[in-house]
């Protein structure tokens, strides 16, 4: 029995996006100022990524659909679909 492959959809980013961010702030010890941190965090990713703001801001909000540049944040974050087999499509996933 094949193990089931990983969701790298634009929802699936989004959480781990977010999920990234809030615990930047947890690290920082400065929760009253998550506002800057997170800020800062997605500054120093989409940069890392190299990805535009308007696409960070969809991933942000999980309607990138676009697979490089999902791609690349995924990859920033640590996380490789081609490693599981997986190719990005417009919106979703092939998983071969």
């Amino acid at each position: 029995m094949l193990a089931p492959r990983p969701d790298f959809s634009p929802t699936m980013l989004r959480f781990f996006l977010r999920a990234r961010a809030k615990q930047a702030v947890a690290d920082s010890g400065r929760p009253g100022q998550s506002y800057r941190i997170v800020k800062d965090f997605k500054t120093r990713l989409r940069k890392s990524a190299g990805v535009t703001v308007t696409q960070m801001d969809l991933a942000w909000m999980g309607r990138l659909n676009t697979p490089e540049p999902r791609a690349r944040l995924w990859a920033v974050l640590g996380h490789f679909p081609a490693d599981h087999g997986v190719t990005l499509t417009h919106g979703g996933q092939d998983d071969g």
